[in-house]
């Protein structure tokens, strides 16, 4: 028979599977190159996103994640609103061979606190 898991322990394997990284860490990483996916849905956006981070709902992640990265060997860090859906996230970009994908433990406010620039439209 299957076990089932609660939503907060479903967050936590994932962020054990993908890892976590604070704020400083993800600037130094985004510095060295990662890739930085905002993985919070289309409404959540109004406010932009980080500057120069790709914007690939969590519903599409999957989907869509190969045409925007398609080296696997890429390092990608996902971000969302709280970290929850980016540990998610992470977790499945490992599954689909992205090795190196983590999640930002911080969410996009938290991130814009701590000096990340944002991106509205695009820009």
């Amino acid at each position: 028979m299957q076990s089932t898991q609660s939503p907060k322990e479903l967050v936590q394997a994932a962020k054990e599977k993908a890892g976590t990284l604070n704020p400083a860490q993800v600037h130094a990483a985004v510095v060295d190159g990662a890739e930085l996916v905002d993985v919070r849905e289309a409404g959540e956006t109004s406010k932009g996103r980080i500057r120069g981070a790709h914007h690939i709902p969590r519903g599409t992640l999957e989907f869509k994640i190969e045409d925007v990265v398609p080296d696997k060997n890429r390092r990608i860090i996902t971000y969302c609103s709280a970290g929850s859906r980016a540990a998610l996230a992470a977790a499945t970009l490992k599954t689909l061979g992205y090795e190196s994908a983590t999640a930002s433990e911080a969410g996009f406010d938290d991130l814009t606190k701590h000096g990340f620039g944002v991106s509205v439209d695009g820009d």
